[in-house]
């Protein structure tokens, strides 16, 4: 016992709904029945903020009262959790918790045991939690008045840090927008001798990567020397590609292309219009475009830069079909500005002592904002363990 507090189960302490999804044919979205709350779509961004309205139901199942702790029971999302802003019917997503007594206690304490509850999900492909694992989470359970106190102190704490994190949060997009606004400008207040050519007017080598072998997950076209990359690894970079988690075999290679160190990355399937530089020699498979540029017309950086200047605009470009997507052609009309590569080289290296400004930054308020949600979960488990 924490300062001769009973220990009591959460199943003890509450009631515990587990959610049942209703027929399919009753759901709608004119607000016939009663709201549904399934899972993330329907959660408001912070943990402790209401659940939001999305979807009705004309055949309620299991029901939650307004005030109740919503907790997502299934798949990746498990643990993340919401407060009931409405009487609702909860889905097979979700589970209901309502106190018999105290709701802010039970609130903190499964906040204090998220990543734990996702822990314990069962089932390799989609985990999900089931009700008497709930049920037998352990909590203490002070009497009424400290409860209450535990918990104004940290409404208080919270309150604080939510102001903190939300500053840091501000600073981190300043810092963002500073860089692009700077970008932007460079790009749309041009000087003298500056022209418009296409990509492949200023490349020596530009095309689609290959990867012609199908299917394309065979094994033993992996496990080489030949790095692979992939339009995740070009979304995920900054600038430069410094790693990867995929390689090609002797097989893999044969029936792919391997483009040089240097070589601009373009993705035109999923995430379109990412970009970022090759800093080996690798292979990429045909969702990604290769631009080799020509030292006498282009600085490799700057076209990199160009390509993010212009991100928005090829991105309206592939919009439009079922699946956002740009290719080869989209390219063959499209100009960028191109000053001398002397001026080029200057606008680069301008732009990299920014971005290298801007990172140190970015993560200076990165840091403070993992600080924040440290001291969060300190003060969560301080506080249930009695000594707050």
């Amino acid at each position: 016992m924490t300062k001769g507090w009973p220990i009591k189960r959460l199943g003890d302490v509450c009631e515990i709904i587990m959610g049942q999804s209703p027929d399919g044919d009753s759901y709608n979205t004119t607000g016939a029945g009663v709201p549904l709350i399934n899972g993330p779509v329907e959660f408001s961004d912070e943990s402790f903020g209401e659940t939001i309205r999305s979807k009705f139901t004309t055949q309620p199942t299991k029901l939650c009262k307004k005030g109740d702790l919503i907790l997502c029971v299934r798949g990746s999302t498990t643990g993340r959790m919401n407060i009931a802003g409405f009487d609702a019917c909860v889905g097979r997503g979700v589970a209901a918790i309502r106190a018999h007594e105290y709701q802010p206690w039970v609130n903190y304490f499964v906040s204090s045991r998220r990543d734990e509850i996702h822990g314990k999900g069962t089932g390799a492909t989609f985990p999900n939690v089931s009700g008497s694992t709930l049920a037998n989470f352990e909590l203490v359970m002070p009497p009424l008045d400290e409860q209450k106190r535990i918990i104004g102190s940290l409404d208080e704490a919270f309150a604080g840090l939510a102001t903190a994190a939300a500053n840091a949060e501000k600073n981190l997009q300043n810092a963002r927008a500073i860089f692009n606004s700077q970008l932007q400008s460079i790009f749309t207040q041009r000087g003298d001798g500056w022209k418009e050519k296409t990509l492949e007017e200023v490349a020596t080598t530009f095309g689609r990567g290959k990867s012609k072998h199908r299917p394309r997950n065979a094994p033993h076209l992996y496990g080489g020397k030949y790095p692979f990359i992939q339009t995740g690894d070009i979304r995920n970079a900054e600038h430069y590609i410094t790693e990867y988690t995929q390689t090609y075999s002797e097989a893999g290679l044969a029936q792919s292309k391997l483009w040089p160190k240097g070589t601009i990355c373009i993705t035109i399937a999923a995430n379109i219009a990412e970009t970022a530089i090759l800093s080996f020699d690798a292979c990429f498979p045909d969702s990604v475009i290769g631009v080799v540029p020509n030292p006498r017309e282009a600085e490799v950086g700057y076209v990199e830069y160009v390509l993010q200047a212009f991100k928005a605009r090829l991105q309206a470009l592939g919009k439009g079909s079922a699946q956002a997507n740009i290719n080869m052609g989209t390219f063959e009309h499209e100009r960028f500005p191109f000053p001398s590569v002397s001026e080029q080289k200057l606008i680069v290296a301008k732009l990299d002592a920014l971005s290298e400004e801007t990172q140190h930054l970015e993560d200076i308020y990165e840091q403070k904002l993992a600080a924040l949600e440290a001291l969060k979960k300190s003060l969560l488990h301080q506080a249930f363990a009695g000594n707050l």
